[in-house]
C-alpha cells in the first residue's frame, strides 16, 4: 500500500502506520522532529494543523492511501 501525505514528508512506512515530519507546503521548511499516525484502510486522515514558523502559514497534514489512475 502506497501513502500519500499533502503537508508532510514520510519518513518512514510500515502497512498503513506511517512516521513522518510537518512541511509547509507554502515555503517548504521541514520541522526535524518525527511524529507518527495511523491511516484508516479506505479514505483519508487528517493528522495534525500547524503554523509554519518560518513563514507563518497555516495548514493541516492530511495523509491518504494512493489511488493509481486507471489505465
Amino acid at each position: 500500500m502506497a501513502i500519500e501525505m499533502t503537508g508532510g514528508k514520510i519518513v518512514n512506512e510500515r502497512g498503513t502506520v506511517v512516521t513522518f515530519r510537518q512541511k509547509c507546503e507554502s515555503c517548504g521548511f521541514v520541522y526535524d522532529f518525527n511524529k507518527t499516525t495511523i491511516v484508516p484502510a479506505y479514505g483519508s486522515r487528517k493528522v495534525r494543523a500547524f503554523t509554519c514558523p518560518e513563514c507563518g502559514n497555516y495548514q493541516e497534514v492530511e495523509a491518504r492511501h494512493h489511488k493509481p489512475a486507471p489505465r
